[in-house]
C-alpha cells in the first residue's frame, strides 16, 4: 500500500515537472513583446530529482529532458524518467516520452497545442513508472497555455508557478 502512495507522488512529480517545463516556455515566450516569432529558436536541456518519499520503500524520481522550440513547424520535446530505489541504488524502471507540437505567442503567453506522441521501446513496464509520465505535453490534442520571460537578449525563463524553472538559450 505504501508502495502506491510512492508511485502516485512520483507520478504527480512527473506530471508536475512537465507542465512546469512547457510553463517555463510559456512565460519565457510570452514575456517576448515586441520580439518577432521569426527569431525566436530556443534550445533547452536540463536534469531534475525529486525523492519519491515512503516508510517502506524511499525512492527518486529522475528526469532528463530535451526541449527544440522553433517558430514555426513542429517543436519537440523529449523526456527520460527513471525511478531508482533510495537505499540500493537500484533501477526501479525507466520510461522515455517524445511529443512534437506547435507553438503560437499571444501576448505573453505561449499557446502550445500537442500534435502527437511516442513512447519509448525500451520502457519499463513497472505500473508505477508507466502512470508517473502521464504528462499534458505527452498528450495529443492537448491545448496549454504558459506565460514566459526575457531574461536577456538570448535567455529566456519559463515558469509555471508551481515551483519548477526552465532556462532556455536562443540558438
Amino acid at each position: 500500500m505504501a508502495y502506491n502512495n510512492m508511485t502516485r507522488r512520483a507520478a504527480n512529480a512527473g506530471w508536475c515537472l512537465a507542465f512546469a517545463l512547457v510553463g517555463l516556455l510559456g512565460v519565457a515566450l510570452g514575456r517576448l513583446s515586441g520580439e518577432n516569432l521569426a527569431n525566436l529558436d530556443l534550445w533547452c536541456a536540463g536534469e531534475s530529482a525529486y525523492q519519491v518519499p515512503s516508510p517502506s520503500r524511499p525512492s527518486w524520481l529522475t528526469t532528463r529532458y530535451r526541449l527544440d522550440l522553433r517558430p514555426s513547424g513542429l517543436s519537440h520535446m523529449r523526456m527520460a524518467a527513471q525511478l531508482i530505489d533510495a537505499n540500493s541504488g537500484a533501477d526501479m524502471g525507466t520510461l522515455r516520452r517524445n511529443s512534437a507540437f506547435r507553438v503560437q505567442i499571444q501576448g505573453h503567453r505561449l499557446q502550445v497545442k500537442v500534435e502527437r506522441n511516442a513512447k519509448g521501446e525500451t520502457d519499463s513496464t513497472t505500473p508505477e513508472l508507466t502512470n508517473t509520465l502521464g504528462l499534458f505535453i505527452f498528450r495529443p490534442d492537448s491545448s496549454l497555455s504558459y506565460w514566459m520571460r526575457s531574461l536577456s537578449e538570448t535567455r529566456y525563463l519559463f515558469d509555471d508557478g508551481n515551483d519548477m524553472f526552465i532556462l532556455c538559450s536562443k540558438r
